[in-house]
Formats: structure tokens, sequence, C-alpha cells
């Protein structure tokens, strides 16, 4: 099962090195945001699936970079109060510059979704977009998420399905040996349904259309680089999968990768 396990960063640890500055999250962004078929992203799909008051109290949990912020910059109501937060002190130095130039305010804080330091109730919504599959106790993460919603209120959760880039996981596991992550396996759209059903009275998937047709081929080797499995595999191995997604683009024209995403929303 080693082989399976390369994506996603296993103990706080590994996490935190991960995630110590924005420049992995950043190089497998470039690939989705510059190749997509949809023109759209998900994040603005995921905005308009938020039902929450004008005067809104909002935590983000996994912020990152701001990124569903600053999608969605030119919508955001002026009554919503926002908390962003991560577990990442480089991660929020980054969120923190992204959003300076934002025509509001926005709360940022370095905390464990596993133990929230908030009253139960305090908020009308709780974002957690790809991340919950890094958590290492993802029960008690949701339970610690269900406690602070308002009795009635939502966490909206962005992830990947078990078939999303599968085409992806194919190349890289022919050239390599290796497959590319266990994410979805851990957290995506067929188990966090199953996780989150435990723990809230209701959870509804909503899928985005997407995929990825792929033009050039330094992206692909950036974004293996930019997780575990960049240390993992030799050169060699990374130049014969960079000559075949070459050849693939000559023939015609580009690398098509499917994608299975969407958002869950689990409702307290």
């Amino acid at each position: 099962m080693e082989n399976e396990r390369n994506m996603v960063p296993r103990t706080v640890d590994e996490i935190r090195e991960q995630y110590k500055t924005a420049d992995n999250f950043n190089a497998r962004i470039r690939l989705h945001t510059r190749f997509r078929t949809n023109k759209s992203s998900i994040f603005r799909f995921e905005f308009d699936a938020l039902d929450v008051p004008a005067d809104a109290r909002i935590l983000e949990l996994g912020t990152g970079t701001a990124l569903f912020w600053r999608s969605n910059a030119d919508r955001i109501p002026p009554g919503w109060r926002v908390t962003l937060s991560d577990f990442s002190a480089g991660m929020l130095n980054d969120a923190r510059a992204n959003l300076a130039a934002a025509a509001r305010p926005f709360m940022l804080m370095q905390i464990d979704a596993q133990a929230l330091p908030f009253d139960d109730g305090s908020f009308d919504a709780v974002i957690a977009n790809h991340m919950l599959y890094h958590v290492p106790d993802i029960p008690r993460a949701l339970r610690e998420i269900r406690r602070v919603l308002v009795p009635g209120r939502a966490c909206y959760s962005a992830t990947m399905g078990i078939a999303n880039m599968r085409e992806f996981d194919e190349i890289v596991h022919r050239f390599t040996g290796h497959k590319m992550n266990n994410a979805a396996v851990r957290f995506g759209l067929e188990s966090g349904f199953e996780h989150m059903s435990k723990v809230f009275s209701r959870v509804e998937v909503k899928r985005f259309d997407d995929a990825l047709e792929v033009t050039v081929s330094q992206p692909i080797i950036d974004y293996i680089n930019s997780t575990r499995l960049g240390s993992v595999v030799g050169e060699a191995q990374k130049s014969a999968l960079k000559e075949y997604v070459e050849s693939e683009i000559r023939a015609h024209g580009a690398v098509h990768f499917s994608k299975d995403t969407g958002v869950l929303i689990a409702t307290a």
C-alpha cells in the first residue's frame, strides 16, 4: 500500500512540511487553472450553493492562499463576517497578501480543524475545501465543525471523486510504479459522504462538470514534483513520462484528463 500514499501527507509533521509555504499548492493549482475546460471555477460553483443570511458568520478551514475568496471577491455581501483559518502560518501569510487589496476585512487565524477555538453555534456556514483528507482524525474534525455551526446550517466541502484524473494516475503509475494519491479514499465525494452522514443530519453532493486538456508537458512534471512523489521518483522516470506526454500532445494536440469534482453540503 505504500505506493498508493504519495500525494497526501499522513502526519502532522508531513503536513507542516508540505504546506510551510504555498509553493507546492500553487504548482498544483496552476495545472488546473491553466488547462481546465470549464472556464468558470468550482469555487464560483460552490459560492452559488451557499445558503446563508445577509449578515452571515462564516468560517473557512484550510483557506490556503484564500483562493475561494479571491475567486468570488466581486460577490461577497458587505454584511458577511468571515474568518479564514489554516494549519500553516506560511499559507496564512500568502492569504493575507492575496487579500490585502480586498475592500473588506477578513479575520485570519492559525488553528487545528480537530480542535476549533469557538463556542457552539458560532457560524452560519463552515467551508472546508480540499483539506479534510489531510486531517489525521476526520470524524473528530467533522464533529467540531457540526458543533460550531448554527443548527440547520451547513458545511460546504469541495473535493474530488475516486475517478478524478484517472488517466493522469494511470500515466504516473505506468512510468513510476507509484499511484498519485489516496486523497479521495480518505475524504472524497464518496468517502466524504459516508463520513459526513455519520455526523450530520443531511448530506448532499453537487458535482462540477470539468476536465483538463493539457497542451504543455512541464506543468505535469511540476505537479508531480509538488507532491511527496516528487522526491521518490527518479529523474529518468520523470523524463520518460514527459517524453510520452509530449508524443501524445504532438499526435493529438493535447492530453485529456477527466475530472470528477464537486461539493459536499452537510447540514447540521
